[in-house]
């Protein structure tokens, strides 16, 4: 989803890679990046310095060597110190991956919850030994280029995945299993469909069976993983969007303001309102 109010960066141009390598470098002040949001996966590997990064409606401290995570969609703001130093690998969602792929589901499962990896110097090492064969490949200007660089990035996501396994609770890497094509549908289609026949229609299985699979794999029922997903887009607009609070519950499709103020107050415990003005107030937005 795309709000005028929070900017959708797109992934930088360069060939038709669908990789790119940005380097975090030094800086003579500390740097504060606006809010924004884009339409591809980020790992950011901080090496050294220090920082806080708001994914979401979360702030993760940056002291020591880490990995931070931020998928499509997600809101984040990186404030980081003048001595800073890292790299970002950022990729498309089409990106050829082979056996990373799988990888990819665990990093980036649709948990819907930031989340860091703190890094050994050891792993950091193995990090920047991959990322700089992707850079070198990347500066070709000729030859098997995506191929040889998606092969690294699935390598990368592999060790990454293997790295923080123990922190994801995420559907099955297996791209024909049903909880995660459920999660990546309902992903693109969450504001249009709510329902879960719906979902279930499109997955050939009864709604019955769906809610069973996905409560045993997330936790959830599929109608709980739905109603999730949309009070999350709810509050990331709360906090950074310029709406008011109809324009909020228009924006979800919810076209009667006192409707979503309902929804909202049951599904959050509070108004919509009396959300915006403390979340605001957390965070000094």
């Amino acid at each position: 989803m795309s709000s005028p109010s929070i900017p959708v960066h797109q992934l930088p141009a360069h060939g038709h890679e669908p990789t790119r390598i940005e380097r975090i470098q030094r800086s003579s002040t500390a740097v504060q990046n606006d809010v924004h949001r884009h339409d591809f996966h980020e790992l950011f590997f901080f090496s050294k310095g220090s920082g806080e990064h708001m994914i979401d409606l979360e702030m993760l401290k940056i002291n020591g060597p880490c990995m931070h995570l931020v998928g499509p969609g997600q809101v984040h703001q990186l404030d980081r110190s003048a001595d800073m130093e890292g790299a970002v690998v950022m990729f498309a969602s089409d990106a050829q991956l082979g056996h990373g792929h799988s990888a990819r589901s665990v990093l980036f499962g649709h948990a819907r919850r930031p989340m860091g990896v703190e890094l050994s110097p050891e792993r950091l090492e193995e990090v920047f030994g991959l990322v700089g064969q992707m850079e070198r490949e990347l500066a070709r200007a000729e030859g098997p280029v995506a191929d040889i660089v998606e092969g690294f990035l699935g390598i990368l996501l592999i060790k990454c995945a293997h790295w923080s396994k123990d922190r994801a609770a995420v559907p099955d890497g297996n791209e024909q299993d049903p909880v995660r094509r459920f999660v990546d549908l309902m992903e693109r289609s969450f504001l249009q469909d709510r329902t879960v026949q719906y979902y279930a229609d499109e997955l050939s299985v009864s709604a019955d069976h769906l809610n069973e699979l996905v409560k045993r794999r997330l936790g959830r029922t599929a109608s709980g993983v739905i109603q999730d997903r949309l009070l999350l887009e709810a509050r990331r607009l709360l906090l950074h969007a310029d709406l008011s609070i109809k324009e909020v519950g228009y924006a979800l499709n919810m076209k009667d303001p006192a409707y979503f103020s309902r929804w909202f107050h049951k599904a959050a415990g509070t108004a919509p309102a009396a959300f915006r003005e403390e979340v605001r107030e957390k965070y000094k937005h």
